[in-house]
């Protein structure tokens, strides 16, 4: 076995014994990778223990036999602080951002830009007002699926090409199966569709066109929040057949209430 070393993020952990895992993590190199980890989960164990929210340095035996490699040794680079203001939502939508990509990365692919999306993610998570919150992700969201070749049309008519003004006075017809905004004169009897808000489209083009720092800015409500993600994860179960389960509804439940989204 070779002694390999890349820097990870945690996207999710699976225990399968009392002392030992499996790891799915992120890394810039190799995109989503699987790594054992063999008595990580004892307190006796004399290396470091992997830390979610964190990006560390991970020494692994890789293998050409078997698919996944066993970790040797873990070494914190950063960790992301998220008990600070508005602590309840900075961990819900930090989960979120990690479960998007554990549903939607393809395995041992090189994924650097996104690679630094993310990171750039989680320091703003970590960091940014908590009214913002909202808006980092959903504009995340979007340009996890844009740079995984999943686009929504939100600007144009995906059947005619007409724009659809962000000064439109009225409800926007959103087709998940077609890819994007509908025109009304190209809307179709037997058709499934989302109704958007004007306010909400407005939204979705400032996001659409926003860096994450500048989506840092930009307040968005509860509605306004459940209805956005909504529409994306139906968007690339439609175009994808995959399942983004990220139980948007439950998770921004416990955030209603809270002064994170308002």
């Amino acid at each position: 076995m070779a002694l390999e070393k890349i820097e990870v993020v945690v996207l999710k952990l699976f225990n399968w014994s009392e002392s030992s895992r499996t790891g799915l993590f992120f890394s810039r190199e190799k995109g989503k990778i699987a790594l054992v980890d063999k008595g990580g989960r004892t307190l006796k164990s004399k290396r470091g223990r992997l830390l979610p929210f964190t990006k560390m340095e991970l020494t692994y035996y890789g293998s050409e036999k078997e698919t996944r490699g066993y970790i040797s040794d873990v070494e914190l680079i950063q960790s992301y602080n998220l008990e600070g203001d508005g602590s309840l939502g900075r961990l819900t939508f930090a989960s979120g951002g990690c479960e998007l990509l554990y549903l939607l990365l393809p395995e041992e692919e090189a994924q650097g830009s996104l690679y630094g999306l993310f990171i750039t993610f989680l320091e703003l998570i970590a960091s940014a007002p908590r009214q913002s919150l909202s808006s980092i992700f959903i504009c995340f969201f979007i340009r996890v699926l844009s740079q995984l070749g999943f686009h929504p049309s939100l600007r144009y008519c995906v059947a005619c090409n007409k724009e659809i003004s962000e000064d439109t006075k009225n409800p926007v017809m959103f087709s998940p199966e077609r890819g994007g905004v509908i025109e009304p004169a190209c809307h179709r009897a037997t058709d499934y569709y989302i109704q958007l808000s004007p306010e909400v489209h407005r939204l979705f083009l400032k996001l659409e066109t926003a860096s994450l720092k500048e989506a840092a800015t930009i307040e968005t409500g509860y509605r306004q929040t459940i209805q956005m993600i909504d529409v994306l994860a139906k968007f690339i179960e439609y175009q994808s057949s995959i399942k983004t389960d990220l139980k948007s509804l439950a998770f921004l439940e416990k955030l209603k209430n809270s002064e994170s989204l308002k």
